[in-house]
This record gives C-alpha cells, structure tokens and sequence, in this order.
C-alpha cells in the first residue's frame, strides 16, 4: 500500500526504620506554585485549540528532578520528536555532518511503494539545504536521506535507536526516523533531551539553530536563549499530536520542558501550537 506522509515525579529516599526494616517514602519534587500555574497555561491552549489531550512537564536538567507535571500521564503513542534521536544516532556514525549538504529537491520522494512529502511540497521543496536545515525545517526527505546514508539497512538503525531507550515496533528506515513505529511517552522523551542538555554532544547546535530561525521560532524566549525542536505526528486514530521539546539557558541548561497536544483536524504545527507554550513557561519561570 502506499503511504504518503506530510508531514513526579518522586524521589524513593529509602530510610532505616529498625535494624532490620526500611520503609519507603515518597518525596516530592513538585513545586506547588509553577505547578498551578503551568497547568493554567496549558489548560488555556487546549480551550484555543480545542484539544483532545495535553502533558506538560518541566524537568531541573543536572538532578532530573520533575518540579511541575501537569495535564494527562497517560500518553502513549507515536512522536515526532524521535527525530532528536535519529539525527544523533545519524551524527554519531560520524558518516554525516551537520554542515553537509543535502538536495530534498521539489519536496516530493517516492521510495518504492512509499512517497515521502515535506510540508512545503506544494511551493517546490527546499532544494539543497544542509543537515541542520533540514533538521530545523522537520524535512522528512532530509531526515531519511541522512539516515539512509549513515546506516546501511534498518535492522542497524533500530539498534542504534535502541540505545536511546527507542523500541521500533516496525523496523523501517523510511518511517522510523520520523517516529512511526515507535511508541513513545512524553517522560522518555523529555529525559532524552535532558540528557543531551546536560551533553557537549554537535546536535546542541542543531537544537540552538531550530528556535532561533526555523519552525521552533514560536517557543523563542525573549528573556532568555533556549534550544529544543518541535514534532507534529498523524496519529492512527486521525488526530494530530503537536509536539515541543527543549531546554534553557541554552549555553547553560537549568530546565527542560516538554508539550505534547493531541488535537483534532488541521492546522497542526508543534512550533505554533506547543511552541507558544514552551515560551510562555519559560518567560513565567524567568519572572520569578
């Protein structure tokens, strides 16, 4: 068939009742204030959006400790923002970098039985772009192009993906580096780049670049610089998941979010739509 794609926590501190017993206790690393108000935030853009779902969590990068978790904690499902893990799974081979130069041509790419889209199809693609353009501008051609270069068949790149925590269901090198086949929670993938926030890692330079020129505009900060890059999924069931994942102070990472919103029908655009959020938290937690 042919598919075409257009695309808290707590801490367990154990302590000695006895000699001879321990009890559990659970602390929490909720802070009750931002807690209140991200969950304002985010309920106030799924009205605007008419949403069907949302999770917001912000994360402190060096401990881990979750100090806000809002919205609902049972998201299961594809994400776009597997796409963090392809390109650094890609830049780790070494085969590829950053700087090099791509041509996704007139934004159309038939593979087989299968055509690729990039979203500006329609007004003649791209072109030749580097790797961290394409990145930025959540090219699928360039995201396949990349991996299809670095890997030599599909069983290799799901074991590189594997090594991130990501279980590709369905191994294929044309689907799985833009996350189908692949189901993922909001908490993996916020600790994913939360441990590249805390990394000297190249791909912090592609996640600099995608908010401060491209899609990931919107969760630009003018308090503050931050990194990160958005995901926008068809889900099986028809929605939309739109998605924004980052950190800030980028040249020094204190805190990490990530927005996941499941909505109906188009316009669906993580940049916009989770992008706007990401913002919003990072402007309020640098009020305080």
């Amino acid at each position: 068939m042919t598919k075409t794609l257009i695309l808290l926590s707590s801490i367990i501190a154990f302590t000695a009742c006895s000699p001879t017993k321990q009890k559990a206790e659970q602390v929490s690393t909720i802070d009750s204030t931002l807690q209140v108000k991200v969950d304002s935030i985010l309920q106030n853009k799924l009205s605007e959006l008419d949403a069907t779902i949302g999770q917001v969590i912000v994360m402190e990068v060096q401990t881990g400790e979750i100090k806000a978790s809002v919205g609902s904690d049972s998201i299961l499902q594809e994400s776009g923002l597997v796409r963090i893990a392809s390109l650094l799974a890609v830049l780790e081979t070494k085969a590829v970098k950053l700087s090099d130069t791509i041509d996704v041509g007139d934004g159309i790419l038939a593979i087989g039985k299968d055509t690729l889209c990039d979203h500006n199809w329609h007004r003649g693609g791209y072109g030749k772009i580097t790797v961290e353009q394409g990145f930025a501008l959540s090219s699928n051609i360039a995201n396949y192009k990349v991996v299809r270069k670095a890997f030599d068949n599909e069983q290799a790149f799901a074991e590189a993906l594997a090594k991130y925590g990501y279980q590709a269901k369905d191994t294929s090198l044309v689907y799985n580096p833009l996350g189908y086949g692949i189901l993922t929670t909001p908490l993996q993938n916020l600790i994913f780049i939360n441990s590249i926030a805390k990394s000297n890692t190249t791909i912090k330079q592609a996640l600099e670049y995608s908010v401060s020129d491209r899609l990931a505009k919107p969760a630009q900060s003018d308090k503050v610089k931050v990194a990160g890059t958005t995901g926008t999924n068809q889900l099986p069931n028809g929605e939309y998941a739109v998605e924004f994942c980052g950190y800030f102070p980028a040249d020094n990472p204190k805190y990490s979010i990530i927005v996941s919103i499941n909505k109906k029908g188009l316009p669906a655009s993580g940049g916009l739509m989770a992008g706007d959020v990401f913002r919003q938290i990072v402007d309020l937690m640098n009020e305080r």
